[in-house]
């Protein structure tokens, strides 16, 4: 059988296939070229003939078939209201239905049974579904070594735009800290102070984009437009990143390792900086083929066929995922919810 993975970069977007448990092929296609004609990522799949295909799933739902979603879902996923924004996505899921495509969603970190609910109070973005492939990946990278059951450790992913935590302990999920509700990264603020979302008029959702360190040297005459100019401010960078690191690891206690992923571990002389801080730092490489989330996204899609990569994907409970990312709002905010 032929299994594959999605990943929608900002870029490019990547199809990771594997047949059966072994790789099969890479593909490319510039995300412009999908925004332009959404038909080209769909002939690609079907080209590859996959029986199961697993992504594009952003906030992430419960596996669900493409051809089942509706507009609460695509709303789940975005968690967007602007539908000219989301026309592409719903471009997709319209061509997936027609042709039938074996698609399937992936759900977000916070939908997984395997998290403490009282972890989730308030929150939204525990980390994207891309995430969760990230820690497949890891775990299948990990598991050459010893058992998934006794893999402890945090993984990073640090890119242009957001910093995400992922606490796994034995390895289950249990705890995550998003790209939105974490510490600055290079373009991104993370979360944000109270108090100034509260000042904030209006408040448009790419506002979630910006704020990060880049903007703070540009604000400070520090011209910094790609994570290569940071070189000179990489310790600014390191701190939030090891404290990310520190705050994941309350969940789980010592973490084993620390797996990293992301172009700032490519671009930046960062893992050291983490050693300083007594931690172990072990590169995420998987299959060593694609991106890592297209890679994991393919492992996913193996486990919901009942592949060899079944076992990973019943350990993390990804089948068991339930319910939405605004599930654990609390009264007193449910009430404000524009949705």
């Amino acid at each position: 059988m032929i299994f594959a993975g999605i990943d929608p970069g900002t870029s490019s977007y990547e199809i990771f296939a594997l047949d059966d448990d072994k790789p099969l092929d890479k593909i490319t296609i510039s995300t412009e070229e999908v925004r332009k004609n959404p038909n080209t990522l769909l002939k690609a799949l079907k080209d590859l003939n996959a029986d199961v295909i697993a992504g594009l799933s952003g906030y992430g739902l419960p596996i669900k078939k493409f051809s089942e979603l509706d507009e609460e879902d695509v709303f789940l996923m975005t968690l967007n209201k602007d539908k000219n924004s989301t026309m592409g996505m719903r471009r997709l899921i319209e061509i997936a239905k027609k042709e039938n495509l074996n698609i399937y969603t992936i759900p977000g970190v916070i939908l997984l049974p395997t998290i403490p609910e009282w972890r989730k109070i308030n929150r939204i973005d525990m980390g994207t579904a891309d995430k969760l492939c990230s820690v497949c990946l890891a775990l299948y990278q990990l598991s050459r070594e010893s058992p998934i059951e006794k893999q402890n450790f945090v993984l990073v992913e640090a890119g242009f735009g957001f910093n995400a935590f992922i606490s796994v302990k034995n390895g289950e999920i249990v705890d995550g800290i998003g790209g939105t509700s974490g510490f600055p990264a290079f373009s991104s603020l993370g979360a944000m102070d109270s108090e100034l979302a509260y000042l904030l008029r209006p408040f448009p959702k790419s506002l979630l984009f910006g704020g990060g360190i880049r903007s703070y040297l540009n604000d400070r005459g520090i011209k910094i437009e790609k994570i290569e100019d940071l070189d000179d401010y990489v310790d600014l960078l390191a701190e939030f990143i090891v404290k990310g690191i520190s705050v994941a690891e309350v969940s789980l206690g010592k973490a084993d390792k620390i797996l990293v992923s992301g172009k700032v571990f490519d671009l930046l002389d960062i893992i050291k900086k983490i050693e300083d801080f007594g931690y172990r730092v072990v590169k995420l490489k998987g299959f060593g083929r694609a991106k890592q989330s297209a890679e994991g996204a393919a492992i996913i899609a193996n486990g919901i066929g009942n592949g060899k990569f079944r076992k990973i994907v019943d350990h993390l409970e990804i089948k068991k995922a339930k319910g939405s990312v605004l599930d654990y709002i609390t009264s007193e905010f449910r009430e404000y919810l524009d949705v």
